[in-house]
């Protein structure tokens, strides 16, 4: 039975290049930018750039961890929790 999960490799071995999904890629660049910007404005002290940058980078890199660790489940032809 074939892989049903997507692969980063083609599936002829000649040629194992890694290929991006620009749709996930622009989510984590959004949520960066969310994380970074809401930093900087929401608290009444002031933050660096960098650790406003730093606390954008490990969001948006949990949440890129947790959407491929835990992605969408898709039913087919069933419905599930009755």
């Amino acid at each position: 039975m074939k892989n049903l999960q997507p692969s980063f490799y083609n599936s002829d071995n000649e040629s194992r290049k890694v290929q991006l999904n620009k749709d996930h890629l622009l989510k984590y660049i959004i949520m960066f930018l969310v994380i970074t910007v809401s930093t900087l404005v929401i608290p009444t002290c002031g933050v660096l750039r960098s650790q406003a940058a730093t606390v954008g980078l490990l969001g948006a890199t949990t949440f890129a961890i947790l959407d491929m660790c835990y992605p969408k489940r898709v039913y087919i032809d069933s419905f599930h929790g009755h």
